[in-house]
């Protein structure tokens, strides 16, 4: 296909093709400047965000800022980057706007037809390693350097042809995280709706706790000789805890099916369901519902994930004990209840899972697409 022959690109360096204009920030003692400002200024926090296009500003400068500072207008549609500190960070502005000194404009010069879309996913393919400078406070790049770098442009009808494609797979990404961000909100609001009027008991009132302890090490095999051993939160699948690499034919800590097991090493908080009787080593406690649901024990204790992180305690890796997870306050409503709050939250897990799927196959086709049409 004459989209991938590259024999027919032109290889150029930007700084031939564009007029590179850096931005700059007024005087910040000058309240002139800043007070009452309408004119949308970016600086490298706007660029944070995973949308392709920037529509607004945290700050913004005033005319007599733009006036007096001699600062450069961006025209609308034109792609910046960022190239200080935080390098390669790209968006299309969306309207006249103002950059500080942190960020670029390209600007296409006369003759040279460059779709901006195209611009966008060849700046963000690009690896700016070679020729890094190491500033004082990081890494940095300078407009000679970005001028000197070469990129393939093909004629117009290709660029456009490529960016549609690009596209197709950006907004399918997009879609799709918005989707997963909408159920992990359900998935809050949920346990919102269900457990406030719940009674809140310790854990280990409504569960018997029992930290792990690993056997000697000459107890170990992958002969599946004994019972399935499991050390730590690397063995953890959606809910329920993956096939075992080793055995243990001397056992000290075992476990049941349908206990929850946590993590209580870095990481520290991440629950998983045993699918059979397993003995556990140091990294894991084991969990053991008997006046709860098991499941929606499990959906509570994962969504207690922050508060049991910030229990851990340690220099080298923090680590939680049998206390802290004891104490953990948990909101009991009753078992109908129970059951229905766990049906919605086995079919949101269900979905999250499909989308993480199509998320990662998605951004497999992206990144492939992106290496053949610009490595």
């Amino acid at each position: 296909m004459k989209i991938y022959n590259k024999s027919e690109w032109k290889k150029v360096k930007l700084g031939d093709v564009f007029n590179l204009q850096m931005g700059k920030t007024p005087l910040r003692e000058n309240k002139l400047y800043w007070n009452k400002g309408k004119y949308n200024w970016i600086s490298i926090s706007d660029m944070n965000f995973s949308e392709k296009y920037l529509f607004s500003t945290k700050e913004k400068i005033s005319d007599i800022a733009i006036k007096e500072s001699g600062i450069k207008l961006i025209p609308k549609n034109t792609v910046i980057m960022s190239f200080k500190l935080s390098i390669g960070k790209v968006k299309i502005v969306n309207e006249d706007i103002y950059s500080n000194e942190a960020i670029m404009a390209f600007i296409p010069k006369e003759n040279f037809f460059i779709d901006k879309n195209f611009l966008y996913y060849c700046l963000k393919s690009l690896k700016w390693n070679e020729g890094i400078n190491k500033a004082v406070k990081g890494l940095t790049l300078n407009k000679n350097l970005i001028a000197q770098k070469e990129i393939f442009l093909p004629d117009l009808t290709i660029q456009k042809e490529i960016s549609n494609n690009l596209d197709s797979i950006n907004n399918l990404l997009e879609l799709r995280k918005n989707q997963l961000n909408y159920l992990k909100e359900l998935n809050k609001s949920l346990f919102i709706t269900f457990n406030k009027n719940g009674i809140e008991k310790r854990l280990d009132d409504i569960a018997d706790i029992s930290m792990g302890q690993s056997p000697l090490s000459q107890s170990y095999n992958i002969d599946k000789k004994g019972l399935p051993f499991y050390q730590g939160k690397t063995e953890f699948g959606d809910i329920y805890i993956k096939e075992p690499i080793i055995y243990c034919n001397s056992p000290i800590k075992i476990v049941e099916k349908n206990d929850i097991l946590m993590s209580v090493r870095a990481p520290v908080g991440d629950v998983n369901i045993a699918t059979q009787k397993s003995c556990i080593g140091r990294g894991l406690a084991s969990i053991r519902a008997k006046k709860v649901d098991y499941l929606y024990l499990f959906y509570l204790l994962k969504e207690q994930k922050i508060k049991i992180e910030k229990m851990g305690v340690g220099s080298t890796f923090k680590a939680i004990n049998k206390n802290n997870i004891s104490s953990l306050q948990i909101p009991i409503i009753e078992m109908s209840k129970q059951n229905r709050i766990k049906k919605y939250l086995l079919l949101i897990e269900k979905l999250s899972f499909e989308i993480e799927k199509s998320i990662k196959e998605a951004e497999n086709l992206y990144n492939s697409l992106i290496n053949r049409y610009f490595d």
